[in-house]
């Protein structure tokens, strides 16, 4: 994983960061306005492009005439019946396991439903990607649908085969790619906080509330299975992860600076989950209509989904703060 190379940067920003000391202070003082990790990736719906604009990888269906919204990878979906191109990833014999579900979130997250509220093309376009996901990550599965003739003009029959029911799919998705990036590195994340708390006293992060952060980070598991909102809260953040861990194997090995950087920005995504997902719990029990949930799912999620300690809050904002800061130094 790649939390190990946050010890180099904070080894080098230290120095420029211990000059910056007082003014974190006085952000940690006022740490109720400051955002999570405020830079985030912008997404929303587009309207449906011109037969020209859009691309394919099979002949387009007939465009609706309506004002329904589409993503350019929701029209994809829609119109191929190859499993390769819904998923957006090159036919080979193998595919590992990284990419596909790089490639299933991405996909997932550009025609969910809950995004395209009253437009039903959405939920057959999510449930396209469910089932090619479903199909091309099982390697007996793929084996036979790739031994279907090059030249077979029959359209591929999504739901001939009983298979895992869309959001269940991408719940346990969700979860594994979390476990992973937790697994194995839980114990370095614990003593990356005790840096920072070392290099930022301000913080009195000390043991008690490095327990604290990382009780609340184990609870996100706990939490997507029984809350909607925040499924949908975690797939956004996780998606944004997965981009930034692919950047980060596309880079030199010795670029340390910008190895260090991503490595951060993975950091912050991570340790700040749990407010990223009160927040979305939050915005939608004030705004329902926002997450168009059903009845049943607001009250299973308002009694579900307990607020954080206060305390645990600030110190995951403050933890934020700093390394913003390291962020800025090494870029």
């Amino acid at each position: 994983m790649m939390f190990s190379f946050v010890f180099f940067s904070a080894t080098v920003a230290s120095s420029l960061l211990h000059r910056h000391l007082r003014a974190t202070d006085d952000e940690h003082n006022a740490s109720d306005n400051v955002p999570v990790h405020p830079k985030h990736i912008a997404w929303s719906p587009q309207p449906y492009p011109s037969t020209q604009e859009q691309k394919s990888c099979d002949t387009l269906k007939s465009l609706p005439s309506d004002d329904r919204f589409y993503t350019p990878e929701m029209l994809q979906v829609l119109s191929s019946d190859d499993l390769y191109c819904i998923l957006g990833v090159p036919k080979s014999p193998t595919i590992d396991r990284v990419t596909i579900r790089r490639a299933y979130l991405s996909r997932s997250r550009a025609c969910h439903p809950d995004k395209f509220p009253g437009n039903p093309d959405a939920t057959s376009a999510f449930q396209k990607v469910s089932v090619a996901y479903n199909v091309l990550s099982n390697p007996s599965s793929k084996r036979t649908y790739d031994s279907r003739p090059v030249h077979s003009h029959s359209k591929y029959d999504f739901f001939a085969q009983s298979s895992p029911h869309a959001d269940e799919t991408l719940k346990g998705v969700l979860l594994s790619v979390f476990s992973e990036f937790l697994e194995g590195d839980f114990e370095m994340i614990r003593t990356l906080l005790r840096a920072i708390g070392d290099l930022n006293p301000s913080l009195q992060l000390g043991d008690d509330g490095i327990n604290s952060v990382l009780s609340v980070l184990l609870s996100v598991r706990e939490r997507v299975l029984t809350c909607r909102t925040c499924v949908i809260a975690l797939h956004d953040e996780l998606c944004r992860a997965l981009e930034i861990q692919n950047a980060f194997h596309q880079l030199p090995y010795f670029d340390i600076a910008g190895r260090s950087r991503l490595t951060i920005q993975l950091t912050r995504i991570t340790i700040s989950l749990p407010v990223t997902l009160e927040n979305a719990m939050q915005a939608q029990h004030t705004n329902p209509a926002s997450a168009h949930p059903t009845h049943h799912d607001r009250d299973k999620d308002t009694n579900k989904f307990a607020l954080l300690p206060r305390r645990v809050v600030l110190l995951i904002r403050g933890i934020d703060v700093v390394l913003d800061r390291m962020e800025r130094i090494l870029g």
